[in-house]
């Protein structure tokens, strides 16, 4: 059976435990031809909306113009197209647009239907489908869980729960590995008071889950290289939150950020060389990018609103 059998296979598994209403196939909004640099969201225009500015932070073009908040765009893996999720049909629900802001649709079969929403999707490296988490799945006999994470399919179907029979909390934060075999996601953990988020793996073929973080700290917002050796992702330490690099191969983790100030949601380069992030070093969020080794840090957005959840486009 090939690897992508496989898959498939199991976003059939997700159709039959969903409570969610399918989607009909669509054409999907795409560019005339794939977008280079950065998407990320801004409080610069007065509520949250999606901005796409260069790879040296110039060029910064509104991509969303609603009075409703939205964010949480990532790229297709040919660079045309965008998912984010947005409010402007009531619910918080996924939306694709092309890549250049044109032709936003929204991917829910009926949005208004109930109080459900959805968030933070991230697409699968095929193209075929875009993981996000919901409380649409009504903790499916998690007991300490809110979100969870969804898969759902671009070619029509039905978008569903991935089946992960660990007894973990919320799950948020997400990143597909470049092979597609398995997808990181962040949890907060079961019982007790004190907030503790780790860093999980599903295995798309088995259904496996590995911890990948297993300390005191917040550990969030995974990030894989292109090349899969590498895992960035931020840990909140106290006061401050640090960008991380874990080596998959060897298990050594580097500090890459080493600053006072919080540093999160990293995002790479596409090809592997840098590393785009979130600071709050001077004094307000905005967008750096540093060399993979944490040197020649430039502040790209150098703007006084909040700029965040940056995502480096896969197009050089």
């Amino acid at each position: 059976m090939t690897k992508r059998m496989l898959f498939w296979g199991i976003v059939l598994l997700l159709a039959a435990c969903s409570s969610r209403s399918e989607t009909e196939e669509a054409e999907i909004p795409t560019a005339s031809k794939p977008v280079s640099g950065f998407v990320f969201t801004s409080e610069r225009d007065g509520n949250w909306e999606i901005y796409w500015m260069a790879e040296d932070g110039s060029g910064v073009t509104r991509l969303t113009e609603t009075e409703i908040s939205e964010g949480g765009a990532s790229w297709s893996p040919d660079g045309r197209s965008l998912a984010f999720w947005s409010r402007r049909e009531g619910n918080a629900d996924i939306f694709v647009m092309a890549a250049d802001g044109s032709n936003p649709l929204n991917m829910a079969a009926d949005p208004k239907e109930s109080g459900d929403e959805e968030f933070y999707t991230r697409w699968h490296p095929d193209g075929q489908s875009i993981a996000f988490f919901s409380n649409r799945f009504d903790n499916a006999g998690y007991s300490c869980a809110t979100h969870r994470v969804g898969i759902m399919p671009l070619a029509g179907g039905t978008a569903g729960m991935i089946p992960i029979q660990e007894k973990i909390g919320n799950q948020e934060t997400l990143a597909w590995s470049p092979d597609g075999k398995s997808l990181a996601f962040s949890s907060k953990s079961c019982g007790g008071s004190r907030i503790n988020i780790q860093l999980y793996l599903w295995q798309v073929d088995n259904s496996e889950v590995t911890q990948l973080t297993r300390d005191e700290f917040i550990n969030a917002g995974p990030a894989f290289s292109r090349n899969g050796r590498y895992f960035a992702y931020h840990s909140f330490r106290g006061d401050n939150s640090e960008i991380i690099l874990l080596d998959l191969q060897s298990g050594e983790e580097t500090n890459l950020s080493n600053h006072p100030a919080k540093d999160s949601h990293p995002t790479w380069s596409p090809d592997d060389s840098q590393i785009a992030f979130v600071t709050n070093r001077d004094g307000n969020d905005e967008i750096y990018v540093m060399d993979v080794n944490g040197n020649n840090l430039q502040n790209l957005t150098n703007h006084p609103a909040r700029d965040f959840e940056p995502q480096w486009s896969p197009i050089p």
